[in-house]
């Protein structure tokens, strides 16, 4: 199998870091990922998440959690992952479709823990990335 340098990071893997205590950075760098990009499409439906009303306490701390994660990498605060913020505010379009097409322009894999999202881009022959026995990454083959 040939891994792509880049990954793209859905929504939901962000929340990982607070649901499963996995550092996904990390996970991501042990992958073999030197390049992890965070579309903006997915930190604006993080900050839709923090501010939600109705969401359990837990959900937003994970949702809150994945942003602080995203801007204090991406701003080079730890000094261990190449991150970038990537795109305009493209609020109107689907987080799931604009992923997919950035995944196929840049030829890039996708960690997401979203099935129906998986499936498509398995299909589509995009590489994924997946939480594995709640403790690891695993690469798609």
């Amino acid at each position: 199998m040939v891994l792509r340098k880049n990954v793209i990071v859905d929504t939901n893997a962000l929340l990982i870091p607070r649901e499963f205590g996995v550092d996904i950075f990390h996970e991501l760098e042990r992958l073999g990922y030197s390049h992890i990009i965070v579309p903006k499409a997915v930190l604006n439906e993080l900050e839709r998440l923090m501010q939600k009303q109705g969401l359990k306490g837990k959900e937003k701390l994970a949702a809150k959690i994945g942003h602080s994660l995203v801007l204090k990498y991406a701003s080079g605060g730890s000094g261990r992952c190449n991150v970038s913020i990537m795109g305009g505010n493209d609020e109107n379009r689907d987080t799931d479709r604009l992923i997919a097409e950035l995944a196929a322009k840049l030829d890039a894999a996708v960690f997401t823990i979203d099935d129906a999202l998986k499936q498509e881009l398995t299909h589509a022959g995009i590489q994924t990335v997946y939480l594995r026995g709640r403790n690891r990454l695993e690469v798609s083959e």
